[in-house]
């Protein structure tokens, strides 16, 4: 079966699909797992454009919603 297209819930009718179907773009990006390139461990987003590595603290500067080395 193919997986689905979902638009995340949270945004009503009133904001209309081009919203909603960016909101969800970003979202899942945003999300997205991603590996520290010094320990290969989890990094997480703790601020706009602040990335820190769970397991050895490093701090990467990056974009708002997406990691870039």
């Amino acid at each position: 079966m193919p997986q689905k297209n979902i638009v995340l819930k949270g945004l009503g009718a009133k904001y209309g699909i081009k919203h909603r179907k960016s909101f969800t773009q970003v979202h899942h990006l945003m999300k997205q797992k991603r590996k520290c390139p010094e320990c290969g461990g989890s990094i997480i987003r703790e601020a706009v454009g602040i990335w820190t590595c769970k397991k050895c603290g490093i701090k990467i500067a990056g974009t708002a919603y997406d990691l870039k080395l």
